[in-house]
């Protein structure tokens, strides 16, 4: 199977003529590195579309995708009720609750209840800082629209192998330990390196794809350096393999 990595918490998932979306978020401001040269019209073929949480960075691309698709999108009932509210039918909205398997041949979805990442203090005042001179554009951003809802980890089965996505670094339920590939999340933290490589510690995957360290929409986020993460997850005495997406590149699995 393959990978593709569309940044931010994003990725294409193939397996033969079967291809299924996480989290794809596409539309980045003009000032966000790297850049996506990829729009909603290049995704007309996905068959299912799986979202962690309701923020726009994770959902603002859903509506226009589903209406070239078709494809149904997975979320909570809160996310699909904002969804539905920007105009997502509702017959392509499946609610979903922690624990429900999905089946989206010949991927098998499990929701794990999970939790969004609580910014610390010093990072919340430093980016509302940053972010002074476009309160009004971020302000649309977030509210009702994009309400975070219940927040879930993906546990995927394809092809004899199991996948984890996380779209947030909050983890409340451990996970099996036969992980084959882990998609942490490294954002959202001024010590997200230690949080994140503590997640990697307590999954112990066969392969860890970092994601979310791009700075996708300036000033709310930022480009995060891996060096530390990388440093954090040896320190912990994890020998797990480390691989950097470029963004849109496909990862053979």
């Amino acid at each position: 199977m393959q990978l593709r990595w569309l940044g931010t918490a994003g990725f294409e998932l193939i397996s033969g003529g079967t291809s299924v979306l996480i989290d794809p978020y596409l539309t980045r401001n003009a000032d966000a590195t790297p850049q996506q040269n990829l729009s909603p019209s290049d995704f007309a073929h996905v068959k299912a579309i799986f979202i962690t949480h309701g923020h726009f960075d994770h959902t603002i691309d859903v509506p226009q995708i589903v209406r070239m698709s078709g494809a149904p999108a997975y979320a909570s009932p809160a996310v699909c009720q904002s969804l539905a509210a920007r105009g997502v039918p509702w017959n392509r909205l499946k609610p979903t609750w922690p624990w429900k398997r999905v089946k989206a041949d010949p991927f098998i979805f499990g929701a794990l209840p999970a939790r969004h990442v609580t910014f610390d203090p010093h990072l919340v005042i430093t980016t509302l800082w940053n972010s002074r001179m476009k309160l009004m554009e971020i302000s649309r951003l977030g509210g009702h629209r994009f309400r975070t809802g219940e927040v879930f980890g993906w546990l995927i089965d394809v092809e004899g192998k199991k996948l984890f996505h996380l779209g947030s670094a909050c983890m409340i339920w451990g996970v099996s330990n036969n992980i084959d590939v882990f998609m942490v999340p490294v954002q959202g933290r001024t010590d997200i390196a230690e949080v994140s490589a503590e997640l990697v510690r307590r999954v112990r995957p066969g392969l860890v794809i970092p994601h979310h360290f791009d700075d996708f929409y300036p000033p709310l986020s930022r480009t995060i350096d891996l060096a530390p993460f990388e440093v954090a997850v040896r320190r912990r005495v994890i020998d797990v393999p480390i691989q950097i997406p470029t963004i849109n590149s496909l990862i053979e699995l």
